[in-house]
């Protein structure tokens, strides 16, 4: 049997007879789509429904069905296999449809929806020998890396890696130095300085940047070197001739992988017979653009006819200290250190 020609047949049958397939299915009291469905070769009629259909079509069940009229033919078992014959091409028609539309919906969840992300141990041996710890977004894969550098290619979409990459950047230690923030890690003693997720349509390509040890601790150092010069180096009075005598010495304490900027000021009067101790004291400092500000924590000895601040301030300039607010200006006119 071949329902195409059977659907064709009924639907010539039908012109024939000049009925619509709405008053044909009244006839048959099924609807229009029905009709359609039989003429379309998408089903076939009901057993029950095939008499009335025949007798309404002036013709008879083997007519309709185009198959030749024998005494040991059971029509309503093969109506059953055609039916099930039609429904398996049906299947495999909608399988041909189906089956690309759910290939790109898979690919399109697979680009967006976020699946986290694997700490991996990764070897770094560009100033020091020692595994270290990356947050890598699930499913990457060639992994690449080149002295402070690490790139791996995943096939997912760009925002959703870089939103990945940001949830692991944010279980890290937030440090900030040179106006950017960056993330530590103290767990390894690194630091990523640098991230992106850049690429095509096919892949992106995601890339860390990285520094051994606290980023902004090295930078500090740098940048403090640079203002003041060798470190641990004292910081004396800038004048020709002067009874008064002053020792400032900056410098560095690490604890923790911190940086701690300690001093000690000491200051003396020797007026050639006799020296006494205007101040000695110890405390930090920080550099805050173009002043030095120095925090005494502890005043070991001072003159008592003199008011020793909490907090004193110089400006630097050209890697010289200039006190801002005088109170050694008993013994000198203006307190320059270099």
């Amino acid at each position: 049997m071949d329902n195409n020609k059977i659907g064709k047949h009924i639907a010539s049958l039908r012109k024939e007879k000049k009925l619509t397939q709405q008053q044909l299915g009244d006839k048959l009291f099924v609807t229009d789509k029905a009709v359609s469905k039989w003429e379309r070769g998408l089903s076939l009629p009901d057993i029950t429904i095939l008499e009335r259909l025949a007798d309404v079509l002036d013709t008879d069940i083997y007519s309709i069905l185009q198959v030749e009229k024998k005494n040991n033919l059971d029509i309503e078992k093969t109506l059953h296999e055609e039916r099930r014959k039609i429904k398996n091409q049906i299947n495999k028609k909608l399988m041909i449809y189906i089956l690309p539309i759910i290939f790109i919906v898979s690919i399109v969840l697979y680009k967006l929806i976020p699946f986290g992300y694997d700490i991996e141990h990764v070897r770094y041996n560009h100033t020091e020998d020692k595994l270290i710890n990356l947050g890598v977004p699930k499913f990457s894969f060639l992994m690449k890396n080149n002295e402070n550098s690490y790139s791996y290619k995943n096939f997912r979409g760009k925002s959703v890696l870089t939103s990945e990459i940001k949830s692991y950047l944010n279980t890290l230690k937030h440090i900030s130095c040179n106006n950017t923030t960056y993330f530590y890690d103290d767990d390894v003693n690194i630091t990523i300085v640098d991230y992106s997720v850049k690429g095509n349509i096919i892949y992106n390509t995601i890339s860390y940047n990285i520094r051994n040890g606290n980023y902004c601790n090295d930078w500090q150092i740098k940048e403090y070197s640079k203002i003041l010069g060798n470190l641990n180096s004292f910081h004396t009075l800038y004048t020709e001739k002067s009874n008064l005598m002053v020792y400032f010495l900056p410098s560095l304490k690490i604890e923790n992988n911190k940086n701690e900027w300690i001093a000690t000021l000491d200051v003396y009067y020797n007026d050639g017979k006799t020296k006494k101790i205007i101040e000695r004291s110890s405390g930090t400092f920080e550099i805050i653009n173009d002043e030095l500000i120095y925090y005494r924590t502890k005043i070991m000895e001072h003159e008592d006819n003199i008011e020793i601040p909490n907090v004193s301030t110089f400006v630097i300039k050209e890697q010289k200290l200039i006190l801002k607010e005088n109170y050694l200006k008993d013994y000198e006119k203006s307190i320059i250190l270099k």
